[in-house]
Formats: structure tokens, C-alpha cells, sequence
């Protein structure tokens, strides 16, 4: 389980990731996480949307400093800093990138309507195995995990069915990826992985 200050380094992409406020601490309302990105590195790169009511800014990339852009919908926007990136419920977006010549500090801020614990939870273990498999050279600069069951096994656990990759139809996905995801327990993979924290920038 996350807590406010867990602090990770991905040398992957060179960056570093601060949970400030975590579904235990904020019982299930909010998740946010700081992220320090260097020039020519970006968030995770895959298009995809969050469930939610139309309409309501589920997803929110506070921009503290630098400069970066943000794909919402069929638009591409960009910003210095200060500004925030507001992601509407099931609308396909891209993580910001930065575009910048210098770091590139952003508040990733996920809002349900409701408090949901265990959907926060869910992406709270998301970005800890991705960050792991990182470290262990098993994804890659764009966030994508290397292995197919993995990746599979990762997003069933702990992203659907809230959050999705865009483009393909909701109930595909979680017929193919939890398909997947059975396989994958069978042959012992991990849903969850801890990252190391020893790893420095």
C-alpha cells in the first residue's frame, strides 16, 4: 500500500515519482502523485480514457514547473507553468510530455465523484509495478511493459475496468486482457511488484 512520501526513481525515462496523497490517506477521494520528468521524457505514452459521469474532470496534471503538453481528445495543448491539464470521464488522453529544456515538475491528481478506495488502490499498484518492471529493464521509455501476460496481468489488476486504452471497445478489452491475466497467474506471474527505493536519480 502506497503512503504520502514513497519516493521512486525509473531509469528508464529518468524519472521520479512522489505519492503525496494516497487512497488510504485521502479515504479513497483523491490520488496524487508528483512526477519529475527531464528534458525529452514524458508520462506514460498510450492513449486511453477514465469511466466516469460525462463530463466531470476526473484527471488533473498541475503543471508547478516548466513546460509541457497534454493531449485531450483530438487536441494537442501547451503550457508553461503554472497551468492544469483537466481530463473530462471518458475522454482519450495522453499523459504530458515535456517540452521543455528544463525538468519538468507536474501533480498528477486523480478526483473520483465518489470516494473509491479500492479503484485508487488499484492505480496506486499500477504505477508501483510499472515503476518495478522499469527498474528491472521489463518496460520501456513509453510505459509499456515488454511481456504481453505481464502487461495484461498488470492493467486487469489494476486499472480496468475504470481505465481503458482508447479506441477499443470496453468490454473487448476485459474479456482479452483478464483472458490474459488468467494465464499469466497460472504461470506464476505477479500482479503487483514493489519498486526499489535505493535506486538514485
Amino acid at each position: 500500500m502506497a503512503k504520502p512520501g514513497d519516493t521512486y526513481f525509473n531509469p528508464v525515462t529518468r524519472t521520479k515519482l512522489v505519492f503525496v496523497t494516497t487512497s488510504a490517506s485521502s479515504g479513497g477521494s483523491e490520488l496524487a502523485i508528483e512526477w519529475l520528468v527531464p528534458p525529452g521524457e514524458r508520462l506514460a505514452a498510450a492513449a486511453h480514457c477514465h469511466a466516469g459521469p460525462e463530463g466531470f474532470g476526473i484527471e488533473h496534471f498541475d503543471l508547478l514547473e516548466g513546460s509541457a503538453a497534454c493531449r485531450i481528445g483530438r487536441k494537442e495543448f501547451a503550457a508553461g507553468a503554472p497551468h492544469t491539464f483537466t481530463i473530462p470521464a471518458n475522454t482519450s488522453h495522453v499523459h504530458p510530455w515535456n517540452t521543455g529544456t528544463t525538468k519538468m515538475h507536474i501533480r498528477q491528481r486523480i478526483t473520483p465523484p465518489t470516494p473509491e478506495a479500492q479503484i485508487l488502490a488499484g492505480v496506486e499498484r499500477f504505477f508501483e509495478t510499472l515503476t518495478a518492471l522499469s527498474q528491472q529493464g521489463r518496460a520501456n521509455r513509453k510505459g509499456d511493459i515488454r511481456n504481453p501476460l505481464q502487461g495484461a496481468l498488470v492493467l486487469a489488476d489494476g486499472l480496468l475496468p475504470v481505465t481503458y486504452i482508447a479506441g477499443i471497445p470496453l468490454g473487448v478489452q476485459v474479456r482479452l486482457l483478464n483472458g490474459l491475466a488468467g494465464v499469466a497467474r497460472t504461470l506464476g506471474y505477479q500482479a503487483h511488484i514493489m519498486p526499489e527505493k535505493g535506486i538514485a536519480a
